[in-house]
């Protein structure tokens, strides 16, 4: 019978929001549908990464672009030499500026050569992201994700992403640079639901995955954010179970993981909340396959 370890990807911090690394196995306790799982594997090890950079260049970020490629060359030049990278831009459409690479001067490059221009397809982004982000052959994979506005004219829709993130074992972390987005309501009034809802949808994107998102008041912020985030990848706990439950039905699976034993109550724990179990039936094909994910001339192979 074929047997699937699932690995969770686990950040533990204290009230600061400080990393807090040497706990062992004993420490932990998961559950699966409410069901404790025997832990079968852990580790907290610098492993390589696959890493997506997502840049909003629509013409609203003309004033921060500098800053943020800056920011976003440096989380870059933290890497590791066996990490892999991928830069995708997105304005009116989704571009891969730059496929898989360990080439920190490559990535300088396509930021280098950034256009700023048009709206913002953000849940596309993020989608063909998370996929591109998949296909690495890397086994821990994350995107981040930076952006100063609300989804406009996405092919796909935010269920329809919240769908994909949590089949894919890959962490989103967003920045939202999100001032006040105003929103004309039914009787004609101005509001700032707008923003709110942004920061909801940011929000609901980063938790399913375990990754985190951030909204700072100042561009100057994201140096520090892009530090962290780093900080964070590089501390997790890799945590990994056989379900109990042997049905190869496809369905969604909650996971919750908790401390034990650590006596300290300060401390908190981060993880994607579930994952879809294999399926005996073939997936179906996802919705526009056969459509160019990216701009012409620059689609990956999408079997790497």
């Amino acid at each position: 019978m074929q047997v699937d370890l699932v690995v969770m990807h686990t950040s533990v911090f204290d009230k600061d929001g400080h990393f807090v690394t040497g706990l062992e196995p004993a420490n932990f306790r998961l559950h699966e549908d409410g069901k404790e799982q025997e832990i079968v594997s852990f580790a907290q090890e610098d492993v390589p990464l696959t890493i997506g950079i997502l840049l909003d260049t629509s013409g609203s970020m003309r004033q921060e672009m500098e800053q943020v490629n800056n920011a976003a060359l440096a989380f870059i030049e933290a890497s590791h030499a066996e990490d892999e990278v991928f830069l995708i831009g997105f304005n009116d459409e989704v571009e891969l500026l730059q496929d898989y690479t360990s080439d920190i001067d490559e990535i300088r490059d396509s930021l280098d050569n950034t256009v700023v221009a048009g709206g913002t397809v953000l849940y596309d982004a993020i989608y063909l992201g998370v996929q591109k982000a998949q296909a690495g052959s890397r086994g821990k994979k994350a995107v981040v994700v930076i952006t100063d506005g609300e989804d406009k004219d996405s092919y796909y829709k935010l269920e329809e992403l919240l769908s994909k993130v949590q089949e894919a074992d890959v962490q989103v972390f967003c920045v939202g640079f999100i001032e006040e987005i105003p929103t004309r309501s039914l009787f004609g009034r101005w509001s700032n639901i707008g923003a709110k809802k942004v920061m909801d949808a940011l929000n609901r994107i980063a938790e399913e995955t375990g990754g985190k998102a951030y909204f700072p008041q100042r561009v100057a912020e994201i140096h520090a954010i892009v530090a962290e985030i780093a900080r964070e990848l590089r501390t997790q706990y890799s945590i990994g179970y056989v379900s109990s439950n042997g049905a190869r039905d496809g369905s969604f699976r909650r996971v919750k993981i908790s401390l034990a034993g650590t006596g300290r109550k300060d401390l908190r724990i981060r993880h994607r909340r579930g994952y879809y179990a294999a399926s005996a039936v073939p997936a179906a094909a996802e919705k526009g396959e056969g459509r160019a994910p990216f701009s012409p001339g620059t689609a990956p192979d999408p079997a790497r």
